[in-house]
């Protein structure tokens, strides 16, 4: 025969009036021979319907979080924006004190996922998350890069670190421009060309050999310091690697056997 309990208005009265502080002391009570019987032991699976949470079972006030009333998106980041917090930091020793109205959430990500674009737009700090900033075009940022007049990499590194870096030009452009890139001397306008464009202009491994071959009998190239003097004074084609060891090492392999 299936247990009769009290209706949820008369057993969560019950249960209050107990002075339980947790959902430890009300596992213990219970499974203890006080409670009783018409008062369920998972009264949140006997009460599905008006279920609210244990805070709202015991009376001590704490609600779910999908339960919690909060001010709209706008009006909760004004609110916030007013308290002139500078970073993430600041916000968590915030919301972790007592000065923090309870319509306000604690994890404003989570419970305006739709609204939300980060936490500088959540402050006011003007921070704007990656993904969320409009950066100029490819041409038009490397165009204006190159007026820098910067002479490599690391001045490069430097200047995207400062204050003088426009907001729309990314400090990482290789991964903003990822299909545009061709290595940082293209970028800063060197003339440099990244390793990886220019070996895709590299001959296949034996049409190569058999030029550097022909190369070797019309200027008596004997050795490796003949053929790197070689290609110093120009005399090996562009689309030869001065370096075919490092080009071609793994090419020449197949099944674990240099092909000859």
């Amino acid at each position: 025969m299936a247990k009769q309990f009290r209706d949820f208005e008369s057993a969560r009265k019950f249960v209050q009036s107990l002075g339980l502080k947790s959902v430890t002391e009300w596992n213990v009570y219970a499974k203890s021979p006080h409670k009783p019987a018409d008062i369920p032991s998972n009264p949140q699976k006997t009460y599905k319907n008006q279920w609210k949470g244990m805070g709202d079972w015991l009376g001590t006030g704490n609600v779910r979080p999908k339960d919690k009333q909060f001010r709209d998106f706008e009006s909760a980041k004004e609110f916030v924006r007013k308290l002139g917090l500078k970073n993430f930091e600041e916000w968590r020793e915030f919301y972790k004190s007592p000065h923090k109205p309870a319509d306000i959430p604690t994890a404003p990500n989570q419970v305006y996922k739709k609204q939300w674009k980060g936490w500088g737009d959540w402050l006011g700090t003007g921070n704007v998350r990656p993904k969320d900033k409009q950066f100029r075009d490819f041409e038009s940022a490397r165009k204006f890069v190159q007026s820098l007049g910067l002479k490599n990499g690391e001045e490069w590194n430097v200047y995207a670190k400062s204050p003088l870096k426009p907001a729309d030009i990314p400090s990482n452009p290789q991964n903003t421009y990822k299909k545009q890139w061709k290595g940082v001397g293209d970028w800063v306008g060197t003339g440099r060309v990244a390793n990886l464009e220019i070996s895709k202009n590299y001959l296949p491994f034996k049409e190569a050999r058999e030029q550097v071959r022909a190369l070797a009998k019309k200027y008596n190239l004997k050795n490796w310091e003949d053929y790197q003097n070689a290609v110093k004074k120009g005399l090996i084609p562009k689309n030869i690697p001065a370096n075919p060891r490092h080009v071609y090492s793994k090419k020449r392999k197949r099944n674990g056997k240099a092909i000859p």
